[in-house]
């Protein structure tokens, strides 16, 4: 299978990036999990067995989420998993539907990237070399990229946009996957975020331009109708630019949740 390798970030990050795509043939036509090209997951997380199916996922990974955990159980479900000897953390789910559409053609009928800049949507024609260069990009700005199946989409239908300047260099990037299981209430929406941008690039809204391009993609060319991303708390700029999109915080929170053995952090994430 081509780009089978093109796994990024940590060693940690890596082992288990690998360990779901494998994993995944497992869980793949059972609605409650969803794969994202970093974990298979769990969508939903309502059930009593919750916990144990989270902890089942862990120790097969080394890391997995439960992505729509209703806020008043996570408490509970924060203690159930710390007596196992795992690390969790918490980040709000964030959620828009067609305001959102609406608010990223706003966008773009308002602002422009600069000049010098070109969007590449990511695919199985990118030359290895540039997926590379664009993972670590990302990575240095903090945000851990999806395996190059992906982010190709290859595996998962959806759309990694690179800005790119005149030298031939990734400065920014957006992305969204219809990741969701067809069987799950979430078949028709995307994970939708990887806003990040190169330090030296930073102030002329080129991530929320490149978020808002990806979003009428999606909306347009894949019939995606929701928009989901986990936002941790005191991100201030992340929830700034969510709001300007129609993205907002929902009654849901994102839990994730770690080996320590393996990730000494506690986090999946940087």
């Amino acid at each position: 299978m081509r780009f089978q390798d093109e796994i990024f970030g940590s060693e940690a990050q890596k082992t288990v990036a690998t360990r779901a795509r494998d994993l995944w043939r497992t869980y793949k036509n059972d609605g409650r999990y969803s794969y994202n090209g970093r974990a298979v997951v769990l969508t939903e997380c309502e059930g009593d067995d919750t916990a144990d199916l989270l902890i089942s996922l862990t120790q097969a990974q080394g890391a997995t989420a439960c992505l729509f955990l209703p806020r008043a159980q996570s408490e509970k479900m924060q203690n159930a998993i710390r007596a196992s000897g795992l690390s969790s953390n918490l980040w709000t789910m964030c959620r828009g539907q067609k305001s959102t559409y609406d608010a990223a053609n706003r966008i773009l009928n308002t602002y422009s990237l600069p000049e010098d800049l070109t969007v590449e949507c990511l695919s199985q024609d990118t030359e290895t070399h540039f997926v590379e260069s664009f993972a670590s990009m990302v990575t240095d700005c903090g945000v851990l990229v999806m395996s190059g199946r992906v982010m190709r989409g290859l595996d998962i239908p959806g759309v990694t946009l690179a800005a790119i300047d005149g030298a031939g260099n990734p400065v920014a990037s957006a992305w969204g996957y219809k990741c969701y299981h067809e069987k799950s209430g979430y078949a028709d929406h995307a994970f939708w975020g990887g806003l990040s941008c190169r330090k030296d690039r930073r102030g002329h809204r080129i991530a929320l331009i490149l978020g808002a391009m990806s979003i009428v993609r999606l909306w347009d060319e894949f019939q995606v109708r929701g928009f989901c991303t986990g936002v941790a708390a005191g991100n201030t700029a992340s929830f700034s630019v969510c709001e300007k999109l129609g993205i907002s915080p929902s009654d849901y929170v994102g839990f994730g949740i770690t080996d320590p053995a393996m990730f000494q952090g506690g986090s999946l994430t940087r």
